[in-house]
């Protein structure tokens, strides 16, 4: 998967939809875990967020095992309208057999 700076739009209006700015930075650390068009990705809405989830598997891999990577993303408007994108959080939050995928993603409540 590879994203332009087009690809992530939102408005809090609802009335048109906005490029979000700042997303260099997500994509290359995305890009740089392993990221790519054959590995999952989900995206899902958490208390106002957005989680960013994806299967990490990089090809040199002595352990066999892919990682699930998180981060967690806040959406700011400034002054002037523009929506910009603030990475809070990206790590991996889980390490699997290469044979497990990231299927869903269900967010609770604990």
């Amino acid at each position: 998967m590879s994203f332009g700076p087009y690809d992530f739009r939102w408005t809090r209006e609802g009335e048109k939809w906005k490029a979000v700015k700042g997303l260099d930075s997500l994509i290359k650390m995305y890009n740089r875990n392993g990221g790519s068009s054959s590995n999952k990705t989900k995206l899902v809405s958490c208390c106002g967020k957005l989680l960013l989830l994806w299967e990490g598997y990089m090809k040199h891999n002595p352990n066999n095992r892919k990682k699930i990577w998180c981060a967690e993303i806040a959406l700011e408007t400034d002054d002037e309208g523009e929506v910009w994108r603030n990475a809070e959080w990206i790590d991996v939050v889980q390490s699997v057999p290469t044979q497990c995928e990231l299927v869903n993603c269900l967010v609770v409540s604990v």
